[in-house]
């Protein structure tokens, strides 16, 4: 039988761009098929009968939040032209594994992109990837996340602002599912085709940033959706009971529940993005597989590592779920309290002690949180020098981030004046006021932004101190 989706433009390859990134084929493309560490099989995936003895499998890549184009708040170029590297390597060890396995499905759940605007070498690359997975018979689909969809698109085609992904569906290189614009009144997309007698159908379920409602609870599919025997959803939103310790970096107000997980029945398998930890579990009737992000952007995944999900599939149930990690830089985190700043007087200042506890475990592959925790008064905070801080973690360390979001600063007395009763200093009241603004503000970005701020400009305050 014909399949549905081969009604589409060929999309033309660009030879250079191929040409350039076959070089940065990683060795995913010799291993053995990790579907025999799952079900015990030697033999390879064939798409004629699948896995031979696991009856008719449908094989899948899923892949999401892979967040091309971030880039560190404050971070060196070379450093930056640096992870960005890396978060392109680690999308394309997704797509040479897929096309590797000979699989039926190449998924991405959400965020391919971390802005609505990527440049063109995030864009060429991606078109070189997606050109590969076609020539290779490798069927693609997409969902538009929170980060690379513009809050005031929409699904049509003419769009004044068109999501980035938009122009590779339009050159036939991947089915895309943008997100749902009004939960309430939308009728979800649903693609359906044939697949070795198996009739697959699926569906894409993602949310912007600044929805306020539990989306699955106002699901509405097509009938015809209904005559599939493999239905699966792709879904990026929050899903309730998921957030670890990266709830504090998330919009949790579009969340989907546990209780409409357990009441839906339409869909046999959610495939998930969003949450950067790789989780599998079953809620209900329904197997929920979030595949977590490719590489580090933050670090509320500290504990676990990046990668993608190779999946084998059947109408019956899950054959295997193989997490595969990629390259990626490797996190730690520095958790220092006030009271052990002084931990050693007599021969270290508050600094030396946060350096020496700095130095075993910085290396140039390496990211580290140095986290500041406790209370302490201003006049002991100004004996921090966590501008030499930041410098050793330039140079010893990939990256280095100072949250000092726990740390408290005490009320202290001090020399007053005969004329306001208070002892002025523009110093100190430039620190009290962007405290008092970093405490009222609930975006971490927003925080995050004003602490480098704070301190760059303590720098400059200090710098034209010298000068005088």
């Amino acid at each position: 039988m014909k399949d549905d989706l081969e009604a589409k433009p060929l999309f033309v390859q660009n030879e250079a761009i191929q040409e350039d990134h076959h070089k940065e084929s990683s060795a995913l493309t010799q291993q053995k098929d990790p579907s025999a560490q799952a079900g015990g099989q030697e033999s390879s995936h064939s798409k004629d009968g699948g896995i031979p003895g696991q009856g008719s499998v449908i094989t899948v890549v899923l892949t999401a939040d892979n967040h091309l184009g971030y880039a560190g708040v404050g971070q060196h170029p070379r450093k930056r032209e640096e992870r960005q590297q890396r978060l392109r390597h680690a999308f394309q060890q997704a797509t040479d594994f897929a096309i590797v396995q000979n699989v039926d499905l190449f998924i991405q759940a959400g965020d391919l992109f971390d802005t609505t605007a990527p440049d063109e070498r995030d864009r060429s690359f991606v078109a070189a990837k997606l050109a590969q997975l076609k020539q290779a018979g490798v069927r693609a689909f997409a969902l538009g996340g929170v980060h690379d969809t513009p809050v005031d698109a929409q699904s049509v085609p003419g769009e004044t602002h068109p999501a980035p992904l938009l122009s590779y569906a339009r050159l036939g290189a991947l089915h895309y599912f943008p997100p749902v614009q009004k939960l309430d009144e939308q009728e979800l997309e649903a693609v359906t085709f044939d697949i070795r007698g198996i009739r697959v159908g699926l569906c894409g379920l993602g949310v912007l940033t600044g929805q306020d409602d539990d989306c699955l609870a106002h699901l509405r599919v097509p009938s015809e959706f209904e005559m599939a025997t493999l239905p699966m959803l792709v879904l990026h939103a929050p899903i309730e009971g998921f957030l670890g310790t990266e709830a504090q970096f998330l919009d949790t107000r579009t969340q989907v529940s546990l209780s409409s997980l357990e009441k839906q029945s339409t869909f046999k398998y959610i495939l998930a993005g969003y949450h950067h930890n790789y989780s599998r579990t079953t809620i209900g009737q329904t197997e929920v597989i979030v595949a977590g992000a490719t590489q580090h952007v933050d670090f509320s995944t500290l504990d676990r590592s990046p990668g993608f999900v190779f999946l084998g599939l059947a109408a019956d149930g899950v054959r295997w779920c193989n997490h595969i990690t990629v390259d990626s830089f490797s996190l730690q985190r520095l958790v220092i309290q006030a009271q052990d700043f002084w931990i050693d007087q007599d021969s270290l200042s508050p600094t030396d002690v946060i350096l020496k506890q700095l130095r075993p475990i910085c290396s140039e592959d390496t990211m580290v949180q140095l986290r500041l925790e406790g209370e302490l008064t201003r006049r002991a905070y100004h004996q921090l020098d966590l501008n030499q801080i930041r410098r050793y973690g330039e140079e010893h360390c990939f990256a280095l981030a100072i949250d000092d979001s726990a740390l408290f600063l005490l009320p202290e007395q001090e020399t007053v004046s005969t004329e306001t009763g208070e002892r002025f200093s523009p110093r100190e009241e430039m620190i009290a006021l962007a405290d008092e603004w970093i405490a009222a503000s609930t975006d971490k970005r927003e925080q995050e932004a004003l602490r480098i701020t704070k301190e760059e400009v303590l720098l400059a305050m200090d710098e034209m101190k010298r000068k005088r």
